[in-house]
Parts: structure tokens; C-alpha cells; sequence
């Protein structure tokens, strides 16, 4: 698994481990993952967590905190037992396993070759582990504002490179990978029922993983990629201000429009692609279907965009400090992340609908 993580990601994993024995713990548990996401403060996610105040000290004060509460209804360890743990022994829970599992699906989702300190917080986070979460919650941290916060902040840095993933390229070799590590797993299985003459389990063929797949990870690479793809190009746009100077209203209303459709018919080039060279399936989606799912795409991208706008806004009000405003604006970006869930769940419809009525017609 490791072998998958990248230099900054494995240091993570030293230092968890650290914070693990230096806090007199036995196993790495989410809350010392979360600790040691904060000590780098060069890493995305050291620096998404630090803009809602979550910084090392605070983290570690908490955890001591949840020890203190839980040592006073456990009774009192030998003196310098924990001392003599030694850190070959620390081991990760079965949470933090769970976080790693799903951190991997996060650099496929952002088409990433290794798993990142970013990638990391962001299972955490999804995985609602409670220790971490209380933590979280204890320092008045808004989990939908932190994912945020860590998409803003990759584009921020990839808006600087010539080769920022691209949304097809992205989901059609992530979702390959997927079905190969499915594929893989199935295959392991069928040669220990043949090592050990065990009674045959029904197994799932190739189409029936690929379709699988596609319903399980589709919708979740969609609105990675759109999320991401909207707030890349609103950096590209910072940057390009900053560098030549202001830039017509105008112009930019067509370049982030034009974007938009791009983005459709380039996500009607995936479903399509995904269909007919992993599923192929006799007939792909028709035009409504496609019109279905470009039109849901079409909204994500741009109710990311007005998120971008009201979080500009939000920065301007926090700073000069008009609080009713700040409510106000508060207020808006909750119903937008509730309006995101609904499109999310129209997307996941939209797609099991367009999948499941070819398979029952196969």
C-alpha cells in the first residue's frame, strides 16, 4: 500500500507513529494522523487546516485533553510502561487503515500518481472517524468550508503547472485502475478456491465488476473533476489578472461559459468512452440521456462557481469585520453544499438509471 505514497505522505505516517509514543499510545489512531497533518506547515493540508485555526498546539491540547477525561475512568498504568514501547511495535488501527484505503481513492479522483498529505486529510474527513471529528468539531472547524479550503488550495498550486490533470484523461485511467485492482482481488480469490478444492463461490465476471465500478466511483470522479476543473480555472484567471492586469467582466463571463460547455461535452466523451471500451454495452446512452447528465454537470459547475464567488465575498466581510454580513454569507454557503448533495444525488440517479436499464436489457 505504501508504496503508493509520496515522500511528504510517508513522513506523515513517521510522525503519527512519533506522536502515537510520545503521547504513551499503543496504536495509531485517526486523532494522531490529524496531529501529525499539522506539523508540516508547507503541505496543503497543514495549510487548509490552519486557515480554521486547526495548528498543531490545538490538536495536541485536545487529544491530551480526551486522554486526561479517559485515564480518569480507566485505571492507573505502571510507572514508565509506556516508555518501554517500542516503536517498531506501533501499529495503525483499523480506522487509520480505512483512511489510507481511501486516501488512494482521492489521488485517483485527482488523477495523481501518489497519495498526498491532502489526499490523506481528505479520508479523514469523508470517513467521519469520531475521535478526529471531535477534535475537529472541538476547534469550530466546518468540515464542508475544509474540504473546500484543500480543493482551492491544489488548484492554487497546479494553476502553476503546465500539466494539471485533465478531467478525461483523469477519470477514464482512474477508473481502469479500479477495475483492475477489483479484477485482481476476484482473480486471488479464484486461485485459493482452486488451492484449496473449496466448493466454487459465484463470482462476478468483468462486465459485472466494470458496471459495478461505474456506479460505485462515476459519480464521485464527476464531481471531483468539475469541482476541481471550476476552481483551477478561476486560479488560472487570478493569476493571468495579476500578471497583465484586469480583465473585462465580459471576457471572463465567456471564458468561464465556454469552460462550462467544454466541461458537457467532454464529460458526454467519458460516459461514452467508458461504455463502449470497458462495458460495451450493444447501444450507448441516447441523447436524452446525455442531455440529462451534461445538464447536471452543467449545474455543479455552475453552483461551484457561485460558491467561488460568495467565498470572496465571505473573505472581504470577515476582514473588515461585519459579522451580520458574515451570518448572512454563512447562511448562503450551507444551502449551497445542501444543493451540491442534491445534485450529487441526481448525478448518482441519473447514471444507475442510464447503466442498470441496459444491463437488465442485455
Amino acid at each position: 500500500m505504501f508504496e503508493k505514497f509520496d515522500e511528504a505522505s510517508n513522513d506523515v505516517l513517521a510522525a503519527s507513529r512519533h506522536e502515537c509514543l510520545r503521547l504513551r499510545c499503543t496504536g495509531v489512531k485517526p486523532e494522531h494522523l490529524l496531529l501529525a497533518l499539522t506539523r508540516d506547515p508547507f503541505n496543503i493540508a497543514a495549510k487548509a487546516l490552519a486557515t480554521m485555526g486547526v495548528v498543531s498546539d490545538n490538536v495536541q491540547s485536545e487529544i491530551e485533553r480526551a486522554m486526561k477525561s479517559t485515564a480518569r475512568l480507566e485505571p492507573e498504568p505502571s510507572i514508565g510502561i509506556s516508555s518501554m514501547i517500542p516503536y517498531s511495535s506501533i501499529t495503525f488501527d483499523e480506522s487509520v487503515k480505512k483512511i489510507f484505503d481511501r486516501s488512494n481513492d482521492f489521488r485517483l479522483y485527482f488523477g495523481r500518481d501518489k497519495v498526498a498529505p491532502e489526499h490523506l486529510l481528505l479520508a479523514l474527513v469523508d470517513l467521519h472517524d469520531d475521535g478526529a471529528m471531535r477534535i475537529l468539531e472541538e476547534l469550530g472547524s466546518n468540515l464542508t468550508f475544509l474540504r473546500r479550503q484543500v480543493l482551492n488550495l491544489i488548484a492554487r498550486e497546479d494553476c502553476l503547472s503546465p500539466n494539471a490533470p485533465a478531467a478525461k484523461s483523469t477519470i477514464i485511467t482512474g477508473i481502469a485502475e479500479i477495475v483492475w485492482q477489483q479484477l485482481e482481488g476476484i482473480a486471488s480469490l479464484q486461485r485459493l478456491v482452486d488451492t484449496t478444492a473449496s466448493s466454487q463461490p459465484k463470482l462476478p465476471d468483468r462486465s459485472a465488476v466494470v458496471l459495478m465500478v461505474l456506479l460505485a466511483y462515476l459519480p464521485d470522479f464527476l464531481m471531483t473533476q468539475t469541482a476541481y476543473q471550476r476552481y483551477l480555472l478561476e486560479e488560472t484567471l487570478k493569476l493571468l489578472v495579476k500578471r497583465t492586469g484586469p480583465i473585462e467582466r465580459e471576457v471572463i463571463a465567456t471564458i468561464v461559459s465556454g469552460t462550462a460547455q467544454n466541461l458537457r461535452a467532454e464529460c458526454r466523451s467519458i460516459v461514452e468512452h467508458l461504455w463502449t471500451q470497458e462495458y460495451r454495452m450493444l447501444s450507448v446512452p441516447d441523447e436524452a440521456e446525455h442531455e440529462e447528465i451534461g445538464g447536471i454537470i452543467e449545474d455543479l459547475w455552475w453552483t461551484y462557481s457561485e460558491e467561488i464567488a460568495l467565498h470572496d465575498v465571505f473573505d472581504e466581510a470577515l476582514d473588515d469585520h461585519r459579522r451580520k454580513q458574515v451570518l448572512n454569507l454563512q447562511k448562503r454557503k450551507l444551502e449551497i453544499s445542501l444543493r451540491l448533495g442534491k445534485i450529487k444525488l441526481a448525478l448518482e440517479d441519473a447514471l444507475k438509471r442510464c447503466f442498470l436499464k441496459r444491463t437488465m436489457s442485455a
